[in-house]
């Protein structure tokens, strides 16, 4: 156990050696490409992960006189957003298939891990917006649509077949791969007494923040339903002054479910919730910050009986987010802090990608704290990082022994560009949790160290290419509750006979 703070201690003391010694001694590069994440405010069009600006060096185009009007967009445009990632790995001292690590005991099943050199899965998105109304008064009337295909690398029986359609049976050839549509939805932008906002209502992705390094969804209000994003609010009047001229309101109504019994998979027609969500953005205390504050209540319009005639169990919940976000070394850092009670745990949908969302399930009695922090910075274009803070505690409400749950998550990613399309990445995660019956820790501690051909120096750059090599670590619990997607190393019968593995692969991912 103690090569693990060894471990993340000489991490540390690289990157602080390194920026200490160079990043901080110059000033920012003139066109530093940016570290935040640039579909901010534009949900419509963002997909998983925010997308790559272009390089410093790239030729700088025609400036467009002034007083040129926009072109106006025409019924039939297509623009595209997209993201993708997969590779293949192996892993020792057991030797197979790559198979990653995350610890399996988080409350709620909620998912995170640190990701570079530990997913196991193909992953891809392609975002369809489609002009189908252009208005004389400037409002424009748009289609999107977001087919997403996962394949699990850990399945038995994958490439070459890539078959979405056959059971992963024994004696087939499928892949486990999956598509699904998290995004089919229309909206309706440009209306004057809109004031900016815009109309919508399908399945969409929605205002999601998420830590990229570790893939933690800590506030997605995805799902199914309609609403009004981004009405603008310091526009009703000339004289609104600069902390308020960028405020806006979005109000979206969302269904949520009841939990599936048996083997039913979908829940019962009885089962019926619906997710009020409520946010504020762009209070400016000052100008190089942002305030933003969003808060959920699940009403419980669930039938008093179910489908035997039994009195039927289902909750209701509210949550509340309060997001500060600061312009800090061409970056931002974002601190977070939230509280919900019942199906307001989940601070949006439980589920991280796609639905349903099983919100009413959860007793009013449980409530949810969690205090967040996530750092991201560009100070020079060849040197970037991503540093988060996770604390959660989950109380189940019932005053027993074993009520509470103690999550903490700590990590970071470094990005040094050592040419133009030459990148050394470092990372470095640790996550354990307490329980409060006193059984043993969990703990799972990893590190990643990666050389990557990429289309520039910055953090975001991409596409990137990854040759990498991770090491992880974990407790005896932690081994037997379940350690690794592919079970190569989790042991629920006794105890663990290894407790620390390696992988070592190759990885592409590019977003646009």
């Amino acid at each position: 156990m103690r090569r693990v703070p060894q471990l993340l201690a000489l991490s540390g003391l690289l990157v602080t050696g390194l920026v200490s010694t160079r990043a901080f001694a110059q000033e920012p590069a003139a066109g530093a490409e940016q570290t935040d994440d640039p579909y901010q405010g534009k949900e419509e069009t963002r997909t998983d992960q925010p997308a790559p600006v272009a390089p410093a060096s790239a030729a700088v185009l025609p400036a467009v006189p002034q007083g040129t009007p926009a072109a106006r967009p025409k019924v039939g445009d297509v623009t595209t957003h997209g993201y993708f990632r997969g590779g293949f790995g192996a892993n020792g001292p057991q030797k197979g298939r790559q198979t990653c690590f995350a610890l399996s005991t988080i409350s709620g099943h909620l998912l995170s891990k640190y990701r570079l050199g530990n997913e196991c899965e193909q992953w891809a998105e392609l975002l369809l917006s489609t002009v189908m109304y252009v208005g004389d008064d400037g409002s424009v009337g748009s289609f999107h649509f977001m087919p997403v295909a996962f394949i699990p690398t850990s399945y038995n029986g994958y490439n070459p077949a890539m078959t979405t359609s056959a059971q992963d049976q024994q004696g087939q050839t499928s892949t486990g791969a999956t598509v699904a549509f998290p995004n089919i939805y229309a909206d309706l932008k440009g209306i004057p007494w809109l004031f900016g906002g815009t109309a919508w209502a399908g399945s969409r992705y929605y205002k999601r923040e998420s830590v990229y390094i570790s893939d933690f969804f800590y506030w997605n209000p995805s799902g199914v339903g309609a609403g009004i994003e981004d009405f603008g609010l310091g526009k009703l009047w000339d004289s609104a002054p600069e902390s308020v001229r960028n405020l806006t309101l979005s109000y979206g109504a969302f269904a949520v479910d009841a939990q599936p019994t048996g083997d039913v998979y979908l829940p019962a027609q009885y089962g019926l919730g619906i997710r009020n969500d409520l946010q504020l953005r762009g209070l400016r205390p000052w100008a190089s910050a942002e305030l933003q504050v969003g808060f959920q209540y699940i009403w419980n319009r669930s039938g008093s009986q179910n489908e035997n005639g039994d009195p039927a169990t289902s909750y209701g919940g509210w949550g509340v987010t309060v997001q500060h976000v600061q312009d800090v070394l061409n970056g931002t850092n974002k601190l977070v802090l939230q509280y919900g009670r019942g199906g307001g745990t989940g601070f949006g949908t439980l589920a991280r990608f796609y639905y349903p969302d099983f919100s009413i399930r959860q007793d009013l009695t449980e409530s949810r704290l969690r205090i967040l922090d996530v750092l991201t910075v560009q100070p020079v274009d060849w040197f970037g990082a991503q540093a988060v803070f996770v604390f959660q505690r989950d109380d189940k409400g019932t005053g027993t022994t074993d009520a509470v749950d103690d999550w903490y998550s700590a990590g970071y990613r470094v990005s040094f560009g050592v040419a133009r399309h030459l990148k050394l990445l470092n990372e470095s995660g640790y996550d354990t949790e307490f329980k409060s019956n006193g059984a043993p820790k969990l703990w799972l501690a990893k590190t990643t160290g990666a050389v990557a051909i990429t289309a520039a120096k910055g953090f975001w750059a991409r596409p990137e290419l990854r040759l990498y090599f991770t090491y992880a670590q974990w407790s005896e619990a932690a081994g037997r509750a379940g350690i690794d997607s592919g079970r190569l190393y989790t042991d629920p019968t006794g105890y663990p006979t290894k407790l620390s593995a390696w992988i070592a692969g190759v990885q592409a991912e590019t977003m646009w």
